[in-house]
């Protein structure tokens, strides 16, 4: 049950912090598009960006999920 209620902590911790930075990403990337973007390769080089804050994030979650475990 423990092992179970681990992975489900560190699940839950990766999936909203993933979602936040989803929404938030999202906006940014909007709006980086309608004002910024000269060219293809600047909204490819932001969505690169884009992907890695994300996986970022979702790794953060999942080590704030554990910690919220072990507390």
């Amino acid at each position: 049950m423990n092992v179970a209620l681990r992975i489900l902590f560190i699940a839950a911790g990766a999936l909203l912090l993933g979602f936040i930075s989803n929404v938030i990403l999202v906006a940014i990337g909007h709006w980086h598009e309608m004002n910024v973007a000269r060219s293809e390769y600047d909204l490819s080089d932001s969505f690169m960006i884009a992907i890695f804050v994300q996986a970022l994030c979702v790794v953060a979650g999942g080590l704030i999920g554990n910690w919220l475990y072990r507390r």
